[in-house]
């Protein structure tokens, strides 16, 4: 009788033993295949969230390093203002998604008859932007652009208001206003198109923005507007210009190192200015990702041990009790190898069988297990390739633990085996 028959025949008379074992592997594959899973999803998540936190860092001016002098409007700092050509210097450096620079500008605005538009206490607040859907108050989600467009670097007079500003005023989109730095003084006068408005999400009462340099300001009178809009307001007035600017990057990962690159570019004299990283928002988030990926990690490796301990103990116990078998085994001549093969073919025939179903299983539980970790259940996926690694991982243990099993027998010869029956 060859040792293929004989692994078959062992299997189906021990079907006890067999049934023992297959639970155990169908429920051990189950469990990391899902394990699996739930990491790669947790992965995909991380990745996520590399792009959409909006990790960033500003360039500002360096006031300690500058000179002060005294003016009409009293002292005022005469260090060097951040250049349009600077910030599309820093904005090619790789890994850099998108940037926005702020000219803030307290102007009056005029409807087409030449009145005043209403508002609330203490006018208007106005940000001059290149990209006003990287300014910090939209990506931060304190306001939601609900109709027209952002501010892009190619407008030359765009506009956003808040939907309040809007409804006290009677504009919409492509209505034309006019801003006004400082009336009295007769500074310019730009002329701007409303190309989008927003609604204001965040309470302005919040903690959280009771230290914003505008909190004086009320949300609905928030404006933003093209650059060159804002510089136009400005002309030959005063020393203001641009004194910060931010920087956003595709991988939140790659902060530090784009950070690095844009502080090496030698056109730039940095002693001038601050380079800052902002990136709370993904360091918290991140590193509660990183314990949640560490925690599913140990799992699998905690079920894996100890799985492979109970499956050797088992497998132990089996070939303990088979001790006879063996040593007649081995006295007919049957080479200790084969003995052995013979039990790893026990063994596989089990698992070729826990194994397939144990995939099917664990696409069924994988989605319910995944929200234990706070994923969503369509977004853990066993894959192909899960089945892969664990069938081909877990073979490789299955007859490790078959080797473990049989060393104490297979120290002795025959004689010695059949000796310890008597």
């Amino acid at each position: 009788m060859n040792l293929g028959t004989r692994a078959v025949l062992h299997t189906a008379r021990k079907w006890k033993k067999t049934l023992l074992i297959f639970c155990l592997l169908l429920s051990i594959t189950t469990l990391v295949l899902s394990g699996l899973a739930i990491a790669d999803a947790q992965e995909e998540q991380a990745e996520e969230v590399r792009g959409t936190t909006g990790a960033s860092f500003t360039v500002e001016r360096d006031l300690s390093t500058g000179g002060w002098s005294n003016g009409s409007d009293g002292t005022y700092s005469t260090q060097e203002f951040i250049s349009e050509d600077m910030i599309k210097e820093i904005a090619s450096v790789n890994g850099i998604a998108g940037y926005d620079a702020s000219l803030i500008v307290h102007e009056d605005y005029f409807n087409a008859k030449g009145e005043a538009l209403r508002t609330e206490k203490y006018g208007f607040y106005t940000y001059g932007s290149y990209n006003s859907e990287y300014n910090s108050m939209f990506l931060s989600g304190r306001f939601e652009l609900v109709e027209g467009s952002h501010i892009t670097e190619d407008m030359s007079n765009g506009l956003i208001i808040s939907r309040e500003l809007a409804e006290w005023n009677g504009l919409k989109i492509g209505d034309t206003v006019t801003g006004i730095y400082y009336p009295e003084n007769n500074t310019p006068a730009v002329d701007m198109e409303i190309v989008g408005i927003f609604d204001i999400v965040a309470d302005k009462d919040d903690a959280a923005n009771m230290y914003d340099n505008a909190s004086f300001f009320s949300y609905s009178n928030y404006t933003f507007c093209s650059m060159k809009a804002a510089e136009g307001l400005l002309e030959g007035w005063g020393n203001e210009g641009i004194s910060e600017a931010h920087f956003y990057v595709a991988d939140a990962a790659q902060l530090d190192s784009v950070m690095k690159e844009a502080q090496n570019l030698s056109s730039i004299n940095w002693n001038n200015y601050r380079i800052t990283a902002n990136d709370e928002v993904y360091q918290n988030i991140s590193s509660s990702l990183s314990d949640t990926g560490t925690l599913i990690t140990t799992l699998i490796v905690v079920i894996t041990v100890v799985s492979m301990v109970l499956i050797i103990l088992i497998l132990s116990m089996s070939i303990r009790s088979r001790k006879r078998e063996m040593g007649i085994l081995l006295a007919v001549g049957i080479a200790k190898p084969f003995v052995i093969l013979q039990y790893v073919l026990e063994t596989a025939l089990i698992a070729v069988v826990a194994f397939p179903l144990a995939y099917l299983s664990s696409k069924q539980i994988a989605g319910t297990l995944g929200t234990l970790f706070g994923k969503a259940a369509e977004n853990v996926i066993v894959t192909p390739q899960h089945f892969a690694l664990v069938a081909i991982a877990g073979g490789i243990l299955l007859i490790v633990a078959v080797m473990v099993s049989c060393i104490p027998a297979m120290r002795f010869n025959p004689k010695q085996i059949l000796s310890q029956m008597e």
